[in-house]
């Protein structure tokens, strides 16, 4: 089938590679190139960078949709459009172009996360399962039909990009699955049922750490902002002004409030150091210092020059 692709980071470059080696991709539209990094060099988006090594045609169409962009489109002659994290609202003018429409492959169980991170919302608010959607765009936010839906369990273990990883290989089967379907004339299109519950995009400030809040509550933070921002806390050297602690793995352990949410109440050797919550206890087994790379917790530990009864926050 003839497809125009929509995408733009990594976690879009596996299903354009699959959509090239099974399909005919006519052409891939991505964003605009963009100053990335501590140098701002300005870096093609990864899909691009996928579609010019598989010698598929590039839009990156910035600003209004023009009637010119969208004539170019038209002129590919779509069976279908397929949207993985585009980043982009993409208008009824747009994604109605392919003779078919366009589905969005999106990381969860619609209708629950809609939004732009729902594999960190999903893992942020304790959630044990979640699962892919392929839906037909419409003009609501990740409001319709679904073509194809599959689970998958989250284990405790799981953070951002673990979670994204198993969501990518199943995505690839949820699109093969529903490509093979379109190919047999088989057009799926279920109403969305139950709660809807959004994924908005994670702000920098989302990462704060609040030691008032239960134990589980912050290990959820810290699985879910795992990749950006990270979980933040600060900590008061014995020298100087206070300093940012990333916190990148921890474990949630019971107990009643004794002591102070945020206060330094133990030490386990070789694992790491104990804060306490409101309620319950956080084990940090992971970190990374202001200016320097991640570490065991004990690492820090041993040359950060704290003591029990020091408080983080």
């Amino acid at each position: 089938m003839k497809v125009l692709f929509f995408g733009t980071p990594e976690v879009a470059v596996p299903f354009l590679e699959w959509l090239s080696d099974n399909e005919m991709v006519t052409a891939v539209i991505t964003r605009p190139d963009e100053p990335q990094g501590r140098g701002y060099e300005v870096l093609p988006p990864p899909v691009k960078v996928m579609a010019e090594k598989k010698k598929i045609p590039v839009l990156q169409p910035q600003g209004p949709w023009t009637p010119e962009t969208i004539n170019k489109l038209e002129q590919f002659k779509a069976d279908v459009g397929v949207a993985v994290a585009y980043g982009r609202i993409l208008p009824q003018s747009v994604f109605g172009l392919p003779k078919l429409g366009t589905f969005n492959v999106h990381f969860s169980l619609l209708p629950k996360f809609r939004g732009a991170a729902p594999i960190q919302r999903a893992l942020i608010n304790g959630e044990s399962l979640t699962g892919v959607t392929a839906f037909w765009m419409d003009e609501g936010m990740d409001s319709g039909p679904i073509c194809l839906q599959e689970a998958q369990l989250i284990s405790p273990e799981d953070n951002a990009l673990t979670l994204k990883e198993k969501l990518i290989s199943l995505g690839i089967k949820v699109l093969s699955k529903v490509m093979k379907d379109l190919a047999e004339g088989r057009v799926v299109r279920k109403v969305q049922k139950g709660d809807v519950i959004m994924a908005p995009q994670l702000k920098k400030e989302d990462g704060n750490i609040d030691w008032n809040r239960p134990a589980p509550s912050i290990v959820n933070l810290i699985r879910g902002v795992y990749e950006w921002p990270g979980a933040t806390t600060f900590y008061q050297p014995k020298l100087g002004s206070p300093k940012a602690l990333k916190i990148f793995s921890a474990e949630a352990r019971e107990a009643a409030p004794e002591k102070k949410p945020g206060l330094i109440v133990d030490l386990k050797k070789d694992g790491g150091f104990v804060v306490q919550a409101n309620p319950g206890l956080v084990l940090i087994k992971e970190v990374q210092p202001e200016g320097k790379k991640k570490m065991s917790a004990w690492s820090f530990w041993q040359g950060a020059r704290l003591q029990l009864g020091d408080r983080l926050g």
